[in-house]
């Protein structure tokens, strides 16, 4: 059995996200897993079962020379989009599987990526543009289904899950620093939505945020709470609506799990984009988006740390804004009071994308690994 480094991009819970169902069905196979990184992608980690957990940050310099050694203990590594670790294990002749999510996002990739052992692409929402800049470029290039981690279905109980992601990447955007989106949202939910038809409301996000929630808000009916990646999928499979910032993983999984999805406006910029694209696709039915109520942005081939500080402006007027929130709120309650209306023709919508995508592929990614593992 192989010795597998796991790393993810601090980037909210999205990358961390896609790699730790992967983690799982490794892990089931008897390879032994380590995990290296930091962040909101550490915390998530650290809720689940690694034989080792670096703390690290792998994009500080002076942490090249740790993580070097950490590579080389193993046999392979595996990273969801976190550049540094794979361009140290290139180095070192460390075999690489690079996992990627967002394929469609990204304006450049660097060539250390182009040559790794093994490159998964998540087929999610349309790559084509990339396929045709890239495809031809990529080593050892495999197209796979969206990554859901596998959990099982039964009765939906009277409950509610919202989901905030990971909320903040450190060298993108920071709860308190440039955005106060999850404790404005949270305002919302517990002070303007009606909540008579549920008897339990989950809130989840990264740990910081939830302990400072807590605190505040002592409404029995709310939990909040930093999930396992696995007890969110039981949760997701079995709560009667999600209500969810527009990220990749909790949708996925939503679609494929046919629960009725409300979409919150984006807090960060890839969000903003796949907002817009889940409306083109007919699975943003019932969502709200920033560009309802201020200037629609253009983000699309524009740099990403531009791109996400315009979304931030745009987050900064919505925070600011009583008259705003207000409109979110009543919108949100709307939604949530009417969703008999568009529940059924969402869930089809969702899973309908699922099987166009090729069905679930998390075990074709994993298949893949393990062909790569005994060559």
């Amino acid at each position: 059995m192989a010795k597998i480094l796991v790393t993810a991009e601090n980037f909210a819970f999205g990358p961390i996200g896609k790699i730790l169902p992967i983690a799982r069905e490794l892990k089931e196979h008897g390879h032994e897993l380590s995990f290296a990184g930091y962040g909101t992608s550490l915390q998530l980690a650290n809720k689940f079962s690694f034989s080792k957990i670096y703390a690290i940050d792998t994009d500080e310099k002076n942490n090249t020379e740790k993580l070097c050694n950490i590579i080389c203990e193993n046999d392979l590594l595996i990273s969801s989009m976190d550049i540094s670790s794979v361009k140290l294990a290139k180095q070192k002749n460390v075999p690489v599987v690079w996992v990627d999510c967002l394929f469609w996002f990204w304006n450049n990739i660097p060539s250390e990526i182009l040559n790794v052992d093994l490159f998964i692409v998540e087929n999610s929402l349309n790559n084509s543009i990339n396929k045709k800049k890239y495809f031809h470029k990529i080593k050892n290039v495999k197209l796979v289904g969206p990554i859901v981690g596998k959990t099982k279905k039964s009765e939906r109980d009277k409950k509610a899950l919202v989901s905030f992601g990971g909320a903040e990447a450190l060298y993108w955007y920071q709860v308190k620093r440039k955005t106060g989106y999850p404790y404005v949202m949270t305002e919302i939910f517990t002070k303007m939505i009606d909540w008579g038809e549920f008897d339990f409301i989950t809130i989840a996000t990264n740990q910081k945020i939830v302990n400072y929630l807590k605190k505040e808000y002592q409404d029995p009916r709310f939990n909040f709470e930093c999930i396992p990646y696995q007890d969110f999928l039981s949760e997701l499979a079995t709560t009667e609506i999600l209500i969810t910032t527009p990220g990749l993983v909790a949708a996925e999984a939503a679609f494929y799990y046919q629960t009725p999805t409300i979409f919150l406006p984006a807090s960060n910029n890839s969000q903003y984009i796949q907002l817009d694209k889940y409306r083109d696709l007919g699975l943003g039915i019932a969502s709200i988006h920033l560009s309802d109520y201020m200037p629609r942005l253009e983000l699309n081939g524009i740099p990403p740390h531009d791109s996400i500080r315009q979304v931030m402006e745009q987050l900064s007027t919505f925070e600011k804004s009583k008259k705003l929130r207000e409109k979110v709120g009543f919108k949100i309650n709307e939604l949530i009071q009417n969703r008999a209306e568009w529940s059924e023709k969402s869930v089809r919508n969702g899973e309908e994308f699922i099987k166009s995508k090729g069905g679930n592929g998390i075990d074709k990614a994993v298949e893949l690994i393990e062909k790569l593992i005994v060559k």
